[in-house]
């Protein structure tokens, strides 16, 4: 009913793609079916589907609503308009910026090319980096929690306890390899990412460890390419490119996936290393101070 009254409240004030509402009404067909089917049939997760789905259905319809009574993606649709926003605010737009890279992560789904681009613009380069580090890495961390409070929860009510440990079972092992790439790409919506992260079972630590090493990366890598991917038309010849890459970055992901048991032993072979040569200099460190020390605990000092 709200998604329904919501609906009908839109299409009435705004003016909508006619495509968009077709697909808007026509949503309605399968979810009375399978609500029709639950009930008299008695199936337990099917009437579990069509609750989460009236409630997302609900939830995005109002999204939209706002979305479209507030003109949000006309003001938020280019680097220059986030600039222009930030800018008002002057000694505290930092503060705001961080603010908006976290919300990017977590709830508006702004693309994180346009705030970097605007940051950069507005700050410079390294302030942009912190800033955008400190935003993003404040908003995953809450988006993992979402996910492994309510994330774990939600699964396991639709598909049931042992779908969810088979999952697991599936991802064990392999979730902080792939994770660690998709976070790299700046391809991948990073809030889903945090709430998939989440339904693992990987640790808070370690996902906060992951970000550490992620986040800044995937910033640098965003603001040092973002002259060249702003070069590449979304037309014409474009297209192609845009496919190519996004294909690279998913048979990176795939191929991470089937090889995860593999690279995942390789560094940690690379991580012994490099431990083992640490300890080995500060054994040695250790016994060069002690040779050239003169403290009482030296036998040739040892007072008779």
């Amino acid at each position: 009913m709200v998604y329904n009254i919501t609906l009908l409240y839109t299409i009435a004030n705004f003016d909508i793609n006619f495509y968009i509402k077709i697909l808007s009404l026509i949503l309605n067909v399968p979810i009375l079916a399978f609500a029709l089917i639950g009930v008299i049939g008695n199936y337990q997760q099917c009437v579990r589907w069509i609750i989460s789905i009236c409630v997302i259905s609900a939830f995005a319809s109002i999204c939209y609503y706002i979305v479209l009574r507030y003109d949000l993606i006309s003001k938020f649709d280019s680097a220059e308009k986030v600039q222009a926003f930030l800018s008002k605010y002057g000694a505290y737009a930092g503060i705001i910026f961080v603010f908006v890279q976290f919300l990017q992560v977590t709830i508006i789904p702004l693309p994180a090319a346009i705030t970097t681009l605007a940051g950069v613009a507005l700050f410079g380069f390294w302030p942009t980096f912190f800033y955008s580090v400190i935003g993003t890495l404040i908003g995953s961390m809450l988006a993992f929690y979402l996910g492994r409070k309510f994330g774990v929860k939600l699964i396991i009510w639709l598909f049931g306890k042992n779908a969810y440990d088979k999952y697991v079972k599936f991802t064990q092992g392999k979730d902080k390899i792939v994770l660690t790439l998709m976070f790299l790409f700046p391809f991948f919506p990073d809030d889903l990412l945090c709430i998939v992260a989440g339904i693992t079972d990987m640790k808070y630590w370690q996902f906060f460890v992951l970000m550490l090493i992620t986040r800044p990366l995937n910033t640098l890598i965003l603001e040092g390419s973002l002259k060249g991917f702003a070069a590449i038309p979304l037309t014409g010849y474009g297209i192609p490119i845009w496919i190519a890459i996004i294909a690279v970055a998913l048979v990176a992901v795939v191929l991470a996936f089937k090889y995860s048991n593999k690279l995942e032993n390789a560094l940690m072979s690379l991580f012994d290393k490099i431990s083992s040569k640490i300890k080995k200099r500060d054994k040695a460190e250790i016994k060069d101070v002690y040779s050239k020390s003169k403290s009482c605990y030296d036998k040739n000092n040892i007072i008779k």
